[in-house]
């Protein structure tokens, strides 16, 4: 068994039916989690455990970067998430290993920016972060 390579997961966005990687993108977190529910029957009501249940499933992504004069047309720049961001434009988002094979491990969905930061240190290059939460379902492809 072979340890996964953090620089392999790549995150990008489609448009127009082309997937776009985030160019020159130091990092990419994914986070998923589970709303729950609880239900207690008068049946079970006499016990000292709760039947939980999931509402909903929700999905964030963060990633970061480096703010870079010309990135190429087939890459995602900072500019290009400020003008996602500016007209509220929900985009799809398609993630996996790049070693892998076909469609294997590859998921996509709509998802919302919910936050964007460009961070501008004197003395240091100019980075980029963003947060995604997804807008509907998540699903391998």
């Amino acid at each position: 068994m072979a340890f996964k390579s953090g620089t392999d997961l790549i995150l990008g966005i489609v448009q127009s039916g082309t997937f776009k990687p985030l160019g020159y993108s130091t990092g990419c977190k994914i986070s998923d989690s589970t709303e729950t529910g609880e239900r207690t029957t008068k049946e079970a009501a006499d016990t000292n455990w709760k039947e939980k249940y999931v509402k909903s499933l929700s999905e964030t992504i963060t990633a970061d970067g480096f703010v870079y004069d010309s990135v190429a047309a087939s890459s995602i720049s900072f500019p290009n998430l400020k003008s996602l961001w500016i007209n509220k434009t929900p985009v799809t988002l398609r993630y996996k290993y790049r070693d892998q094979s076909a469609n294997a491990g590859l998921y996509q969905g709509t998802f919302i920016i919910t936050s964007l930061e460009n961070d501008g240190q004197a003395g240091d290059d100019e980075k980029w972060s963003v947060t995604f939460e997804n807008s509907g379902a998540v699903a391998p492809v």
